[in-house]
């Protein structure tokens, strides 16, 4: 990184590589999904030796404007509004498979029907 800086302070790719990776992995969750997306290889052994690596890889470093702001700055737009998260959330929990999706599909199309049922009832008695 000080090399980079010293020697080539306008063309600092890796720099603003590792600022990205820095900003993106914070958990050793953020490392799992990244190396099960195939964005990173995990090389280091475990994840939390990954995360200590990123964190601290920019440490005391100066950056000039990154061509990745813009896109920083959109996932945190994105990430900041909640119907991302709780979208996430349900396709995690709820649908993170094909039968785990479906046993939720029927389980809502049945309690729909059952509430079919109770308001058919009620109007009947009435």
């Amino acid at each position: 990184m000080a090399f980079e800086l010293f020697y080539y302070p306008i063309d600092t790719k890796l720099c603003h590589y590792a600022d990205l990776m820095n900003r993106l992995i914070d958990t050793t969750e953020d490392v799992d999904l990244l190396v099960e997306k195939g964005i990173i290889v995990n090389h280091l052994g475990d994840a939390q030796s990954v995360v200590k690596m990123f964190n601290g890889i920019c440490k005391d470093i100066t950056l000039t404007p990154s061509p990745y702001t813009e896109v920083i700055r959109q996932m945190k737009t994105h990430y900041r509004q909640p119907w991302n998260r709780w979208k996430a959330t349900l396709k995690r929990t709820y649908f993170s498979d094909i039968w785990t999706g479906t046993a939720t599909f029927a389980a809502v199309f049945l309690l729909i029907l059952t509430i079919i049922q109770v308001v058919c009832s009620i109007l009947q008695v009435n």
